[in-house]
């Protein structure tokens, strides 16, 4: 329940009223930098699903610009060992997308699990980013993945920058890395307590490096590495990275579900879940090509 915006009385959420406000319906990214820049209080709606949230916690927006009519940002492409993903690309085009599937398996089927049907439906990968609220998935994912996000503004935001709030642009564009991805996995089974995302990549030469990020609702996304001396996945030592890359959280993990002590624990034995998967990966595809 909660206070109808004139005072009125009290109603369920789902029955408040909003007060009045601008409505902006642009149709390219210039008309959206336009309005940005005439009306800079202007809140940006996606797919809206994370607005009618905030609403829920009080946002009251004086006006709203919605991006469902913008060219050019729900496209997907897989070109020179780069995955672009628009940034009004709905979390059920990106996860049933050939494209991703074919460039990202995992995450692909990472992305198929987060959220509600509904919510796939209509949240947008930007709109999960830029929400920029630890429970969501989208940033602990494109985190491991080294991904970079391009603005309106000709901002570039690197991988461990994904959580910067002082962006003016519009997010326009997530390119992922992939020419020297060997493989990506996700494990969200002690979801909300801990989230861990996994990529392991070529390093220079030929063995391999592992990035994890990890994940709650309740803390920021922390990324963590480790180099090994495997040259294949089937190769990695799954115990002995795992508590390597476990051993770099620092004690301010811990929140009210669990200590830092327990995190580490989790994260060990999620992480050496996923380097076990990515070695039963190459095997199989080992297989495949005998």
């Amino acid at each position: 329940m909660r206070a109808t915006v004139d005072g009125s009385g009290i109603v369920a959420q789902s029955q408040s009223a909003l007060a009045p406000f601008r409505l902006y319906r642009p149709e390219s990214v210039a008309e959206v930098v336009a309005v940005l820049a005439a009306d800079p209080a202007a809140v940006i709606g996606a797919g809206c699903s994370d607005l009618v949230a905030g609403i829920r916690e009080g946002c009251a927006p004086a006006a709203l610009v919605s991006l469902r009519r913008v060219a050019g940002l729900k496209t997907i492409t897989h070109n020179d060992g780069v995955l672009r993903l628009g940034s009004m690309v709905t979390h059920h085009e990106g996860a049933t997308s050939p494209v991703v599937a074919e460039a990202v398996p995992g995450l692909a089927a990472a992305w198929s699990r987060i959220a509600t049907v509904r919510i796939r439906y209509t949240g947008t990968v930007g709109g999960n980013l830029m929400a920029r609220r630890y429970r969501y998935e989208m940033p602990l994912l494109l985190g491991a993945l080294g991904a970079r996000l391009s603005f309106s503004d000709g901002r570039d935001l690197g991988p461990g920058e994904l959580w910067a709030d002082d962006t003016t642009g519009l997010l326009t564009e997530i390119a992922v890395p992939t020419a020297d991805l060997v493989w990506f996995g996700y494990e969200r089974s002690m979801r909300p307590t801990t989230t861990v995302a996994l990529a392991i990549r070529r390093a220079a030469g030929t063995t391999l490096s592992v990035v994890a990020t990890v994940g709650s609702e309740y803390r920021q996304v922390r990324s963590l590495s480790a180099e090994t001396e495997a040259i294949s996945a089937a190769d990695i030592d799954p115990a002995a990275t795992a508590a390597v890359l476990a051993a770099q959280l620092p004690d301010d993990i811990a929140d009210y579900t669990g200590s830092a002590e327990y995190r580490r624990h989790l994260v060990t034995v999620l992480t050496r879940r996923l380097l076990g998967e990515a070695a039963a990966t190459h095997h199989r595809e080992d297989r495949s090509y005998a």
